[in-house]
């Protein structure tokens, strides 16, 4: 009998600490959901740690985590790169176009030669096995072969659009690669800045013309083309108010006969054979010095400004190079 109510006693004890049990514990929803945290605590699990997607011109590109090993194509990024304190991840420079005094400092051998910007060494690529490679405007047309052996971005944006709303484009996607995206903002924020305190001193009725000398001859280069921080951002007023035709890289061939009956109230001149290392071709300066340039307003009042052509020509969206671009034109106010 006593035997009989130890059993009864026990089974009453193991129903009530499972019925407990039960109680305490998570419960499944309907159709296979999990809970919240649960379905919170997998998805932490199941993501990858650390992954970089960029959503780039060529495509998009996942990295393991911020860049390491850095090959660049693209001078703008360069640029970018050093104002972001990430020179030490660059492993290769486009040597074979020859850098700007701006950027000589990537001449040394520490940095490898990896070609010329257009036509880089694929295999002096490979050997430094770059997480990155980053290509941009002139190495643009190569960026979708490239991503097929390197993870590659493209920085080019549409240089019909606002001038600095490329240049941000450009920049915050080098520094996501980097890991650096809140320092890209405080950088362009304070650019930003600086654009709108030089619009707010800027003469927008004076008539502007925006020339390129190549080779002895000239043309000249509309809105809505690299030279927009001039156009867009500044709110100078074109001499010659047409758009930029996409099929002219360097601008619409013009006359001196043109340019006179423009009448310019100040003209920026770049000089691309001196931004392009090209020593054999006739200076700028040479090439407009003439009658016809003689009458204008611009040369009368001494407003005819050579820009540096390294800055304006190959280094055009660096977040810093945008900056001294700049400061050439306010000093020149």
């Amino acid at each position: 009998m006593k035997l009989n109510r130890l059993a009864a006693a026990l089974a009453a004890g193991l129903m009530a600490l499972s019925t407990a049990c039960a109680q305490n514990a998570p419960t499944s929803g309907a159709s296979g959901n999990t809970p919240k945290a649960a379905s919170e605590t997998a998805g932490a699990d199941a993501a990858p740690a650390g992954k970089i997607t960029l959503t780039h011109k060529a495509g998009t590109t996942e990295l393991d985590g911020p860049a390491q090993r850095i090959v660049v194509l693209d001078l703008g990024a360069l640029d970018t790169l050093r104002a972001l304190g990430m020179s030490d991840k660059v492993v290769g420079v486009a040597k074979g176009t020859k850098l700007p005094k701006a950027l000589e400092e990537f001449n040394d051998a520490k940095y490898a030669d990896v070609g010329a910007l257009k036509e880089p060494n694929l295999e002096a690529i490979a050997q430094l096995n770059p997480d990155l490679v980053i290509a941009g405007f002139r190495s643009s047309k190569i960026a979708p072969d490239l991503m097929t052996k390197f993870p590659t971005i493209d920085v080019t944006y549409d240089t019909a659009g606002d001038f600095f709303d490329g240049v941000s484009s450009a920049a915050k996607l080098v520094a996501q690669a980097v890991g650096k995206e809140t320092e890209v903002d405080a950088k362009l924020a304070a650019l930003k800045k600086e654009i709108d305190a030089a619009k707010a001193t800027t003469d927008t009725n004076a008539k502007v013309l925006v020339l390129m000398v190549s080779g002895g001859k000239v043309s000249i280069v509309h809105p809505q083309n690299r030279f927009d921080l001039i156009y867009d951002n500044l709110g100078m007023k074109p001499a010659i108010d047409k758009k930029a035709d996409d099929t002219q890289a360097h601008g619409d061939a013009v006359s001196f006969e043109a340019i006179q009956q423009a009448n310019p109230d100040v003209i920026y001149v770049l000089d691309r054979d001196a931004a392009i290392g090209n020593e054999g071709g006739q200076a700028a300066a040479q090439v407009l010095d003439n009658e016809l340039m003689h009458a204008t307003t611009a040369w009368k009042n001494g407003k005819v400004h050579y820009v540096d052509g390294s800055r304006w020509y190959v280094m055009i969206h660096g977040v810093d190079n945008v900056g001294e671009m700049l400061k050439e034109i306010t000093k020149d106010a």
